[in-house]
Parts: C-alpha cells; structure tokens; sequence
C-alpha cells in the first residue's frame, strides 16, 4: 500500500509513494505528469475512443505473443502487487515452470510487472512485448527498468529480449505462427547501459515527489512526445487564448527560442523572432489579425477542380494481427469507400462500399470503385492517405493497375490545399478535418456518430466480421461505419463549398 503523505517543517513530502514503471515513464517524459500521475490521477483526460481502440488491439497483441513463449504461467493483472509477486515467487522455485506471464516484482521502492520471462537454459530472458514493427528508443528504459528490479529482487537475467512484429509475415489464414509472426531483438547491451541514467533520473523523480505542490513546468512538445500526455487537457486550462504550442509543426528548438524569449502567446510573437516557417508566420499574422488568412491565388486552385467532383474517403483495417488471409501486419487494407459526387449545378450523389466478411476487400472493393469514379472529374481527398492506398491496391492488383493509377492521377487534396492558401484563427494549429470542419461549416461535425475515429473504425470492422458477435451487433457496427465513413466525405463536400464562397 502507498504510504499516506506526511509533511515535515519545510513543507516537504516525508514518505512518497512506491514508484511503478508506469510512473517512471511518465517521470521520463514529463516531471508534471509524474507528480500528477502520482498524486492527482483523478485529473486525466478522458480515454478517447480513438485511444480505447488502440489500447484494445495492445492487450489482444500481447495475449498472442504469449505463444512465442508457450506453457507459461500467468500471473493475474488484478492481483494486488504484494499478492503477485509472492505468486511470482512461487512461479520462480517450481523447475517446471516454462514461462511466467505479468511476473510481478518489487525492490528498492519500484514495482514492476515484466510482459514475459523466459526460461532457456536454466536462465530467465526478461521479454518486452510491443505491438510494433521494431525498436524504438524510449523502449530502453522500459527495459532498463525491468532488469534493475528483477535481478535487485534476486532474479539474474541472461537476456532483454524485444519481441515485435514481424511486418513481413504474411498470413495465410489459420492458427498464427508465433516464429514467424513475431521477431525478437537482443537489447540485453542497451538495456544494461541505460540503467545508470535511468536510476540518475528517479533520483530526480524522487525529489519532485517530495514536494508539496507540482512541479512548474511549461507545457511544449513533451506535451505530444513520445506519446500524448494524459493530462494534456488538464495542463492546457486556462494561460493564454493562442498558446505557442498551437504553432503548426513546431519544433523543440523554435519552442525553446520562444520560452526564452519570454513569449506564451502566438499574437505576442514579435516581428523580428527569427526561426519560423512560411506557415509558421501566416498562423502568427492570422491570430494576430483576428481573422482568417486567404491566399490570393485559393479561387484559382478551386476553380481548377473538375466537375463531377469526387470526393472519396477510404477506411482500412491494419492490425498487428492480421484478420484477413493474404494480409501482412499492420498492412493497411481498405474494406470500405464512401464516394460523395458534386455535379456543377450543386446537386449531389452517394456510392459506398463495405466489405461483408474477411475474405480479401481488395478485388470486389477495386471494381466498385472504378465503377463509381469512371470518367475524368477531379477526385478530392483530405490528406495523402488515398494516394497511398491506391498506389498499394495496384500493386497488389496488377490486371487494375493502369485505371488504378489514372484514378490516383485525378487527386486533389483538400488538406493540402486548405494548408497553403487558408488558414482560421480557431483552427488552433491543427488542420485535421474534425479540426477545420466546425470552424467553417456551423453545424457539421462528428459528435452525433458512434464511430468517430479511424483506429476505432478498423476495431469495428473487426468485430463486424468476428462471426462469434451476435448478429445484431454486427449490423449497427455496419450502419455505424457506413455513416462515419459518408461524414467524411460530406464534410468534404461542404469544405469545398464554404472556400468557394469566402475565397
């Protein structure tokens, strides 16, 4: 149990809570989040559905990776910490035991739970499992973490092993082979070396938790990296109404310059602060303004849009474990279009297709495509996403690759567009659809779907093919990705209108 907090003369915390892993990481990324992780949890931000999904699709990724390392013992996720580690304990002195599943461990005031040890040999390897097609730096002192606490509590570890997916496996449908879907990556070396920093740092962390009140940290670009801070929203109450952290593409070096400089809000930018970008200054020029920036030349390149007008938006399913026969991890397959078609005269018209089952999306959804996008209207697009697709689908699909790529070669893409030649004060920084479209279409949003997310569209085609959900279920996940996917391209629709009139 974590001690209650006691405060001495000085106002300093005398007993801190036990540090766990995830609050080490959280401590790694940002000492604020560690002292409100630790002390004021109740102040994260809601779990979004996007990220609902994607932690879904983790827990479902490290129960097959178990099957690299089969035979093991689990030790329940429930458990209170002191309870799993005498479980661990025991898991540890039977010579039968093969494997350990969430082996819990505690020494020197941090607790941890390790994905998987393994025993080779009469040895533990210490597993860390990832839904992720390799390495990445701030997997180090994860790992690091892990070896500390393990051998301190008395279990010396031969090898740190990452296990990944391997993104070149593809699946022929069937049981999954765990040597060939999974790859694993010796870090026993870097692991090791990153101890002594890591320690260097919960020292650090340790002297935070001591005091009485959180640590004055601005908010910046640790704010989004590596990941997105639960308490973003939280930290971003209140301050100024244009924060420089709303300055597009900004850079740690650019947001130092500016902390420095004593500036906290974009209109506060002066004339001559060296550094930013084009789109940098025309988001500075438009805040400070108090309206929005259009470019001269926006009627043109709207004028060069062709009538019919497409206006197309794909979703794909790229789970770590592949769903559909053929498939590779994380390869994005699109099993669903929505077409929206503009004719001059305003009037408009929907095509769609949804894929019914995890059989391949790709040859029927390519053929009712082409039907839908025959002719030479121009095809609108946000972002450069289904350029890509389309440029995968011919390659998968050569006997469609000429008319693949004369569709790919019709593409505009509003998000680009909208980048260049436009810009709102109240877009905030961002130029994401769900962003732009309040701002300039009153009215129009997301907020009235069930689905609203790309990664939790992908989840739902999961469970709309999964024949073991009910019937039901599977047709409302149907409707609901219909709808989320003709939002899109009605949003786009509607995009393009407003800029017509306002450029």
């Amino acid at each position: 149990m974590d001690p209650l907090p006691l405060w001495d003369s000085a106002h300093r915390r005398s007993s801190i809570p036990s540090l766990s892993k995830s609050r080490i990481l959280a401590g790694m990324q940002c000492a604020k989040r560690l002292y409100l992780e630790t002390y004021d949890p109740d102040s994260k931000d809601p779990v979004d559905l996007a990220r609902q999904a994607i932690l879904e699709t983790g827990r479902a990724f490290g129960r097959a990776a178990r099957g690299r390392y089969p035979g093991g013992v689990t030790i329940e996720e429930g458990l209170r910490h002191d309870r799993a580690v005498d479980e661990t304990a025991a898991a540890l002195s039977n010579p039968a035991t093969a494997a350990i599943y969430e082996a819990a461990f505690t020494y020197a005031g941090i607790r941890v739970r390790v994905d998987m040890l393994a025993r080779e040999q009469g040895r533990w390897n210490l597993i860390e499992v990832k839904s992720s097609a390799g390495f990445k730096e701030e997997y180090v002192p994860d790992i690091a973490i892990q070896i500390h606490v393990v051998e301190g509590a008395g279990v010396p570890i031969e090898k740190a092993i990452l296990l990944h997916v391997n993104d070149e496996y593809v699946w022929p449908g069937g049981d999954y082979d765990p040597n060939l879907l999974f790859a694993i990556q010796d870090l026993s070396v870097e692991a090791r070396n990153g101890i002594p920093p890591v320690l260097r740092r919960i020292e650090e962390m340790r002297a935070v938790l001591a005091e009485s009140t959180p640590p004055a940290v601005p908010v910046g670009p640790q704010c989004r990296k590596p990941y997105r801070c639960q308490f973003h929203d939280h930290c971003h109450e209140g301050g100024p109404e244009h924060r420089v952290t709303g300055l597009p593409k900004l850079s740690p070096k650019i947001y130092e310059a500016l902390v420095k400089a004593a500036v906290q809000d974009i209109r506060e930018i002066p004339e001559d602060f060296g550094g930013l970008s084009e789109l940098q200054w025309r988001v500075r020029n438009a805040v400070r303004a108090g309206k929005p920036y259009v470019h001269p030349d926006l009627s043109t390149k709207l004028g060069a849009i062709r009538y019919p007008v497409h206006f197309l938006d794909f979703e794909t399913c790229n789970p770590p474990l592949p769903i559909i026969p053929g498939t590779r991890p994380f390869q994005q397959t699109p099993f669903l279009f929505s077409d929206h078609v503009l004719e001059e005269d305003g009037s408009t018209d929907h095509r769609s297709y949804i894929h019914p089952d995890r059989t391949d999306p790709r040859p029927p959804l390519v053929q009712a495509l082409l039907r839908a996008l025959d002719g030479e209207g121009s095809i609108v697009v946000y972002s450069g996403f289904e350029g890509r697709v389309l440029g995968a689908l011919a390659e998968d699909l050569p006997a469609e690759s000429d008319r693949l790529r004369h569709v790919a070669g019709r593409i505009v893409d509003l998000h680009e567009l909208i980048l260049h030649h436009y810009y709102h004060p109240d877009f905030r920084g961002s130029f994401s659809i769900k962003r732009v479209l309040p701002v300039l279409v009153e009215g129009l949003d997301y907020s009235d779907l069930v689905i609203r997310e790309g990664s939790q569209a992908a989840l739902a085609f999961s469970d709309m093919t999964d024949s073991r959900v009910p019937k039901r279920r599977r047709e409302a996940l149907r409707d609901s990705l219909l709808a989320y996917c003709r939002r899109d391209t009605l949003a786009m629709v509607r995009l393009f209108q407003t800029l017509k009139e306002v450029s």
